[in-house]
């Protein structure tokens, strides 16, 4: 016989309580997903372990965290979509529109580290003025210091323009932490310093001096530094003279990106980064991938692209990752598309994993978007603006550096978001940090979507 229940001297029928409670659990089970080789992309996959392999080494570890984070019981609102916030009157759309790169730079993986009008994507690491002043980035004032972007690179092509004064003492750092020590050892110091410094504008301090075949940059006017930084070579041009050409034997092997304030006024702009990834598509088969799971079918055509239909499921990646950078092209094929990429999943489980939203749609607005908008780390973080549009290929960057993540579409970002959730195996319900698959989602029996590239350069 089922009983009423008294709870604070109020009378609860049990028969309503009852549907109260299969309701509450119908609606948490209908909880779903979210709605050739180019230039500088390596061929083909370093060796990598199995997901067997990884699976039997962090079989001890998974248990500590088990122990050490008991699983709870999930409330019907873990996993319920974020309040709609206020529009960001700061975000200036047409130009954030205006600051997308072109298809050919695109296509072999640039985007821009500043998008001209916030610091989205950078960390102030000391008291320098830094601020956007007239779509530059510029400091003038305080003690000496970086402004490092929020994640860290590996390899990677670097391109921007800098304007300094004639007593500017400034530089890039290259694979650098936060507040570096000793440029010799712990970072690639690309100096901007007057001829008279031991290390001029394009020499690597400590490393290598700039070459005498490199002519003196003007003051007050605007120069461009370009680096190369790909395994243990470094490699500098200044206004595209060839300054260094050097051999590290210090095995750093990553690190952020930063702008320094020593002395003198610095300005930058047209900040644009190439991560070196290796090629998963286009392919010839899918034998890097299991078979599609669920509803979903997988085709390649001719050209070794990936088009998913037919309903709800997945294609999995065999080899799990957990830091690493992600870059891939897709295209929407048919109106109102809502597919994923999904990182860090729990291997062989259906999408339980971060899920970087491909969707179009917007509403009045291009910073409302539609199920969190292209690019958008589903559930966590909106996209900053809808960057991208249904009727052309769109091209994304996500980088997984710890429990940070950033994302790009169409060479700008929208993205920038820490996991400050408690530890959890599954990142629907917290921070994932441990190596996982990269799941491509098919969503309904509506969807088509084709993935035209998709590479891969892992963060050490």
């Amino acid at each position: 016989m089922v009983r009423d229940i008294t709870i604070n001297g109020h009378i609860l029928n049990a028969t309503k309580l009852t549907l109260l409670v299969a309701l509450s659990i119908s609606l948490v089970c209908q909880l779903g997903c979210g709605d050739a080789p180019l230039p500088g992309v390596r061929p083909q996959a370093p060796e990598l372990e199995t997901i067997e392999i990884v699976a039997q080494r962090e079989a001890g570890e998974a248990g500590e965290v088990a122990q050490k984070v008991p699983a709870e019981p999930v409330s019907p609102q873990a996993d319920a979509k974020p309040a709609e916030p206020p529009l960001d009157p700061t975000v200036g759309v047409d130009a954030l529109l205006a600051m997308r790169l072109p298809s050919e730079e695109l296509s072999v993986g640039w985007i821009r580290l500043f998008d001209g009008q916030s610091m989205m994507g950078w960390r102030n690491a000391g008291n320098a003025n830094w601020k956007v002043e007239d779509g530059t980035l510029l400091a003038n004032e305080g003690d000496p210091g970086l402004l490092c972007t929020s994640v860290r690179f590996s390899d990677y092509e670097l391109m921007l323009e800098y304007k300094g004064t004639d007593t500017t003492n400034s530089g890039i750092f290259l694979r650098t932490p936060t507040v570096p020590k000793d440029p010799e050892k712990d970072c690639f110091e690309l100096n901007i310093a007057p001829p008279s410094n031991p290390f001029p504008t394009g020499s690597l301090v400590g490393r290598a001096k700039v070459g005498e075949q490199v002519d003196e940059p003007e003051s007050g006017e605007w120069h461009t530094l370009h680096a190369l930084v790909d395994r243990d070579r470094v490699q500098a041009w200044v206004n595209g003279q060839q300054s260094v050409d050097y051999n590290d034997t210090t095995n750093l092997t990553n690190g952020l990106i930063g702008l320094q304030f020593r002395e003198g006024a610095i300005r930058f702009r047209n900040i644009r980064i190439r991560p070196i990834t290796y090629a998963i598509l286009p392919a010839k088969d899918l034998k890097d991938f299991n078979e599609p799971a669920g509803e979903t079918k997988a085709e390649l055509n001719d050209q070794g692209s990936l088009t998913l239909t037919g309903g709800k499921g997945h294609l999995e990646l065999l080899q799990p990752h957990a830091n690493c950078c992600i870059q891939f092209a897709a295209q929407t094929l048919v109106e109102n598309v809502n597919s994923g990429l999904f990182f860090r999943c729990i291997p062989g489980e259906d999408m339980n994993g971060y899920e970087c939203q491909i969707h179009h749609g917007f509403k009045e607005d291009r910073r409302r978007p539609v199920d969190a908008g292209m690019g958008a780390i589903f559930r966590r973080q909106n996209a900053k603006a809808v960057l991208s549009d249904a009727s052309e290929k769109a091209y994304v960057t996500i980088i997984a550096d710890g429990p940070l993540i950033s994302t790009w579409v169409n060479g700008v970002q929208v993205v920038d978001w820490e996991d400050t959730r408690a530890p959890n195996a599954n990142p629907r319900k917290g921070l994932r940090l441990e190596a996982g698959t990269i799941m491509l989602q098919g969503h309904d029996p509506t969807c088509k979507v084709r993935f035209d590239s998709l590479s891969i350069c892992p963060l050490p």
